[in-house]
């Protein structure tokens, strides 16, 4: 039984060290995930800012992107930005369950899934899944949200969609990260309504129409690459907990099973010391 019991708490201990490293590793990212937020965060709101402007001198400009009150076709577009792997905790359930009842409502024809566990589970469920984007959450960059928006657009422009959506976990505090849907494109202009208003006049040139389009695409990068800093900055604190409660639960059992250990010890060697002690007794006894 001893022997069995020094296996199982090695193989705890070993366990114990690879969540203190899991946890080192997502403290350590964590502080420069929220500094990439914070700086997406004014780009995100000068761009807001310029939309708002030109829908003020056009506010019934012909757009795709702004929505004003035309009808939808229902070819609903959708992005999942989940984690690329397991160990965080309820991070990747919560956010797959609210994904199955929101395409359980809306039946998107499109579906965009960034990280290995959603689109594994997404894909297995029957879900139209883009299976020829296999792009990694982690890091966020620039870069993948250039390329979600260009697709986007382009898929848009075809025609193809009218509508894209995106799934992810909003980040407010390290107690208080939700998944949440947001629309990407049609916007409704009152979207723009908080954002202060240059009210100069200009002219357009070449149209409001191009200047929205370029300015949607600026602002749909931005918006994506919030999103994936949000989902990074969730994903890390949820393994954080995830792995700090391992470690605790590591801990307590190696306790609970130190004591075992030496409770057989000393009955192993307490039944030694009484087999010895009856084996002199039984030889100084006269026949």
């Amino acid at each position: 039984m001893s022997n069995d019991l020094q296996h199982r708490m090695k193989s705890i201990r070993q366990t114990v060290q690879i969540s203190s490293a899991q946890k080192l590793v997502a403290a350590a990212h964590i502080g420069r995930a929220r500094e990439m937020l914070m700086q997406s965060r004014p780009y995100h709101d000068r761009i807001c800012r310029a939309i708002a402007d030109v829908l003020r001198h056009c506010p019934q400009l012909d757009s795709p992107y702004i929505n004003f009150g035309r009808a939808e076709s229902g070819k609903y577009g959708l992005l999942v930005l989940s984690a690329n792997r397991g160990l965080a905790g309820g991070f990747n359930s919560n956010l797959l369950h609210f994904t199955e009842q929101w395409l359980q409502e809306n039946h998107a024809s499109y579906i965009i899934v960034l990280g290995g566990a959603g689109r594994i589970y997404l894909a297995r469920k029957g879900f139209p899944v883009d299976d020829g984007y296999d792009q990694p959450l982690d890091p966020p960059s620039m870069h993948t949200a250039r390329e979600l928006a260009e697709m986007m657009t382009d898929k848009l422009e075809r025609k193809q969609i009218d509508s894209f959506d995106v799934i992810y976990t909003e980040y407010q505090s390290s107690v208080k990260m939700a998944p949440v849907a947001r629309r990407l494109f049609p916007l409704d202009p009152s979207v723009f309504d908080q954002f202060e208003k240059d009210y100069q006049n200009y002219s357009f040139e070449p149209s409001p129409e191009h200047l929205i389009a370029s300015m949607m695409q600026k602002y749909l990068k931005g918006y994506l690459y919030g999103c994936l800093v949000n989902t990074y900055i969730c994903e890390l604190t949820s393994r954080l907990t995830a792995m700090d409660s391992a470690i605790r639960n590591g801990n307590d059992m190696l306790d609970h099973l130190s004591l075992m250990y030496n409770r057989a010890r000393q009955a192993a060697i307490t039944q030694e010391i009484t087999e010895i002690v009856a084996g002199a007794i039984a030889l100084e006894t006269p026949e």
